[in-house]
């Protein structure tokens, strides 16, 4: 016994519930010996069943030393009581050469709980903050960030296991002062394989650094945005790639124009003209598609007082029409008449978007070829503002980027 007892008789609990307790606490090399119930937790003792342990190095089974010490760690609780076992660990001298502590099938090496209580921590983990966590559990929160970041690694498929054919890259603002995550998405395996710091040409450079030029080589689909540092290292380091433009950020730049036309008419307007347009700022933004009839009323009233807001509204809802389509020939020709019907227009902020077309006409020709975008990207960006949130803010950056692989990452079971 490795406790003293503190009075409470067991003998009749012991009895009654021993193969209960034998099959909760059956690990490799030891058996269930005795409990030891206290007010706020209980001591689980478990006793050896052989004279031999097992060599973490070689795997190979010899035979105990007469150095070992008593070792209590923490264990899933027991009703509302704390839990902790209470063992004797031992040194062993292995033929293989290894002098130190023996392996052991339900804890880590120097890890102050069992095996099963870290991975109910970490499942803890993904569904709420560390406070939350340690408030539960009451466990120091430094310890529980710890074992967090341990299964999250062990979880993680790193790029060694991951051949990507077809990727999106895409940042994210982690901080205030233009501070950035470059993210790379797997399109096939739908997760993140990658994530750097800042969106430096660099940066992506680094990746496929860590990617190898084999795997680099067999990049066929890349998903940009309009980030020339992203483009220039796509074409640096994987010159087979076809790159393909983001269709959001085309139509963001879009709308971007048409929200300068609706500022300048709204300068130029009268009272009564402002009158109508104030507060119209989404609805004009907004695909008619999208629109309730109350609102497509109101948008017809405000077009029909302003022709250059209505000309600039059209060609935002041409362009919209244009990305959807199927065939790829009628798509080119569609985009073509519509860059003319922009120089036509004379709106200066419209003929902006036919310069960033011809710069990255190659990018939206592939894009009508293979139809991918960074959507899913979007949505991931969602997911780690909430993983932000929830915790508000991270000091800790690594630990930041470990969540972010946790909620939205390529990870194995």
């Amino acid at each position: 016994m490795l406790f003293m007892d503190i009075g409470i008789n067991m003998k009749t609990k012991r009895y009654r519930y021993s193969k209960i307790f034998r099959a909760i606490y059956n690990f490799l090399g030891f058996v269930y010996s005795e409990i030891l119930i206290y007010e706020d937790f209980i001591h689980i003792s478990l006793k050896r069943t052989k004279k031999t342990a097992i060599c973490p190095k070689c795997g190979s089974r010899n035979q105990l030393t007469d150095d070992w010490y008593c070792r209590s760690i923490r264990d899933l609780d027991l009703s509302s009581k704390r839990c902790y076992i209470t063992f004797k660990e031992n040194r062993i001298r292995c033929k293989c050469g290894f002098r130190g502590f023996e392996k052991l099938d339900f804890v880590r090496p120097y890890a102050r709980c069992t095996i099963r209580f870290e991975e109910y921590i970490a499942f803890l983990c993904q569904k709420m903050t560390l406070i939350d966590v340690c408030e539960i559990t009451g466990i120091d929160w430094k310890t529980a960030k710890k074992i967090d970041k341990y299964y999250i690694e062990k979880r993680m498929i790193k790029l060694d296991h991951i051949t990507p054919r077809r990727i999106g890259i895409d940042e994210i603002a982690y901080d205030k002062g233009h501070k950035y995550l470059t993210i790379v998405r797997d399109l096939d395996l739908n997760g993140i394989i990658w994530i750097g710091l800042d969106r430096k040409e660099a940066t992506l450079d680094w990746f496929f650094y860590e990617l190898g030029d084999f795997k680099s080589n067999q990049l066929k689909v890349a998903v940009v945005d309009m980030w020339d540092p992203y483009i220039a290292s796509l074409k640096k380091n994987c010159p087979n790639v076809q790159i393909i433009i983001d269709k959001f950020h085309l139509i963001k730049k879009v709308n971007e124009a048409l929200d300068e036309v609706r500022k300048v008419e709204f300068a130029k307007a009268s009272e009564r003209e402002r009158f109508y347009m104030k507060k119209k700022r989404f609805m004009i933004l907004k695909r008619e598609k999208n629109l309730n009839e109350k609102q497509k009323e109101n948008l017809k009233e405000l077009m029909d007082r302003n022709e250059t807001l209505y000309t600039a509204y059209l060609l935002k809802e041409q362009i919209s029409d244009i990305l959807d389509e199927d065939n790829v020939t009628k798509a080119l020709d569609r985009l073509s008449h519509w860059k003319k019907n922009v120089y036509d227009s004379g709106i200066k902020s419209m003929i902006k978007i036919n310069k960033t077309i011809k710069k990255y006409y190659y990018g939206i020709m592939n894009y009508f070829k293979h139809k991918f975008t960074n959507a899913q990207s979007e949505g991931f960006n969602n997911k780690i503002n909430i993983v932000k949130r929830r915790a508000y803010g991270y000091w800790d950056l690594e630990y930041f980027i470990l969540k972010i692989f946790q909620a939205c990452g390529v990870m194995g079971m």
